[in-house]
């Protein structure tokens, strides 16, 4: 007993139709690819913004402290660079939550 090789899915109409999404799929990118220029400067403007945020003055104070005495734990040999990074990250933390 053979089976059919000819169904609804490899039919000339759905071909077709396949065809035409594709073109249509096409289209769309091109058009997307095209008009990006438009929305990208305002992206970069808003990046640049985020530059302009500053930290509390209390929350500075506090990373500057223990920024600091970190940095003299690792000139003195007591941790390692990557305990000092992740001192770095807990006192950011505790800083944060602090202020």
């Amino acid at each position: 007993m053979t089976t059919s090789s000819h169904n609804v899915a490899n039919s000339p109409w759905m071909r077709l139709v396949a065809l035409v999404i594709a073109i249509a799929l096409g289209v769309l990118a091109f058009l997307i690819w095209t008009n990006t220029g438009e929305w990208v400067p305002g992206v970069q403007e808003r990046g640049e913004a985020l530059g302009d945020l500053r930290v509390d003055a209390d929350v500075a104070a506090c990373l500057d402290k223990r920024f600091a005495d970190i940095a003299v734990m690792v000139e003195q040999d007591l941790i390692t660079a990557e305990a000092a990074e992740k001192s770095r990250t807990d006192a950011r933390s505790l800083c944060y939550q602090r202020n």
